[in-house]
């Protein structure tokens, strides 16, 4: 049996309550916004060129951030305190900017609480009296994990071994953020200085990749035009052991990408990073 979104939130009168859906776009990354500025992802900025107005002052709103596919994270609920009308900001004639307070009792949900909601249409404001019953909860992460193991931003991803292990295995917010997103990476060999450039576009995203080199160093599995790309990293493991990877290892990302972009695209952004940090002359990269 599902849980609806409001079987959780509890709103008795939805008649006043509202949706907002952030997206993302080639120049703006809903995911990325939250996670590099929690109080950066406003529910009440629009870009508008029309006279219709998003919402009226004292209405609730609801933020939900799309992570992937039909699964939603909920980043706010908030009731708007104020409409600028357009007056005092810069090109206020393209936005509509409204000031919005976050509902307390409510809080304590941000940021852990998964929706799963299909989307069919170019709508981005739902009412919640016409659709609430379509938002159903489909995870609630750890309690403590903004005090934890808050996920930094995908371009502030800079990790040790010892650091990945950890929170691959306890934060599902470091969980969540990896899966949906394919990447390029890099891992460096703090003793030798050595780099290996990689790429992440199946399954579980990053997070895929990245826990299986956790495991054994390198992925054995691993193909990419027909040839191993893994073969330093796999003889370094042979040569030294797992224990070198985990004394020397760090890792980070170089750019992410979301589900719609193309495999080939991807592995073109892999070879194009391999040639600016030449780690198939001096690092890891056999190809």
């Amino acid at each position: 049996m599902s849980i609806k979104l409001n079987d959780l939130l509890k709103i008795q009168d939805l008649s006043n309550v509202k949706i907002r859906l952030n997206l993302s776009n080639d120049s703006y990354n809903a995911i990325d916004n939250y996670y590099n500025d929690k109080k950066g992802l406003l529910i009440g900025n629009f870009y508008n060129t029309g006279n219709k107005k998003w919402f009226r002052e004292g209405e609730i709103v609801i933020g939900l951030a799309r992570i992937s596919g039909d699964k939603w994270l909920l980043f706010d609920i908030s009731r708007i305190t104020k409409d600028h009308n357009r007056q005092g900001f810069p090109n206020a004639g393209l936005y509509d900017f409204y000031d919005h307070e976050p509902l307390k009792e409510y809080e304590n949900m941000f940021g852990r609480t998964i929706v799963k909601f299909h989307k069919n249409g170019q709508y981005v404001i739902i009412k919640a009296e016409n659709a609430m019953d379509r938002f159903e909860v489909a995870e609630i992460l750890p309690e403590n994990l903004d005090q934890i193991d808050s996920f930094p931003g995908y371009k502030n991803v800079s990790v040790s071994y010892s650091e990945l292990k950890n929170k691959l295995g306890k934060s599902k917010e470091w969980q969540t953020a990896l899966k949906c997103r394919k990447g390029v990476y890099v891992i460096s060999d703090h003793q030798t200085g050595k780099l290996y450039v990689g790429s992440a576009y199946g399954k579980n995203g990053i997070y895929g990749r990245w826990e299986t080199y956790i495991k054994s160093g390198f992925d054995k599995n691993e193909q990419e035009n027909g040839k191993y790309p893994n073969k330093g990293l796999q003889e370094l493991v042979k040569d030294k052991g797992i224990s070198y990877i985990q004394k020397n290892f760090h890792y980070a990302i170089l750019e992410t990408f979301t589900d719609d972009v193309a495999d080939e695209y991807i592995i073109q952004r892999e070879s194009y990073w391999k040639n600016v940090l030449l780690s198939r002359k001096f690092g890891y990269n056999a190809n």
